[in-house]
């Protein structure tokens, strides 16, 4: 009887554990980017960031929702990391600039980079992301 159920039970953890495998190569992961940092330290720390979590997660998706004082980021004529923003933009990045920050702040689309998606409110945003099962990582300190 012992040797039934040892056996009954190796199988059972065995396809416990093959289920965990294939569940987490299957999870499609989501991650949204909170930038609201001026300092460019910061701003680059985001870019390496995401090239990590590919390394590790490669098909997670990523959104990075800038506003506030991180909106020179994505401004067509101040943005140090145009070019590293347009090349992960091109790999399914999504780059969402806050309206209310550009309102504040009197920017148009035309001001920002072409690969600039845009949302309402960076907040509203942020709600909808985390009712939708993304993960939320804030950006900085």
């Amino acid at each position: 009887m012992k040797t039934i159920i040892s056996m009954l039970a190796l199988v059972c953890g065995l396809t416990l554990l093959n289920y965990s495998a294939s569940y987490a190569q299957t999870k499609t992961h989501k991650l949204l980017i909170d930038l609201n940092s001026a300092d460019t330290t910061v701003q680059a720390s985001v870019l390496r960031q995401v090239r990590n979590l590919w390394k590790e997660l490669p098909d997670t998706k990523v959104e990075v929702l800038v506003h506030g004082s991180a909106i020179s980021f994505m401004k067509k004529d101040a943005s140090p990391y145009a070019m590293q923003i347009e090349k992960l933009q091109k790999e399914g990045v999504v780059f969402a600039v806050c309206r209310n920050t550009m309102k504040r702040n009197k920017l148009t689309d035309a001001d920002m980079l072409p690969t600039a998606s845009f949302v309402p409110a960076a907040i509203a945003e942020t709600v909808l992301k985390q009712e939708d099962g993304w993960s939320y990582q804030k950006a900085g300190h």
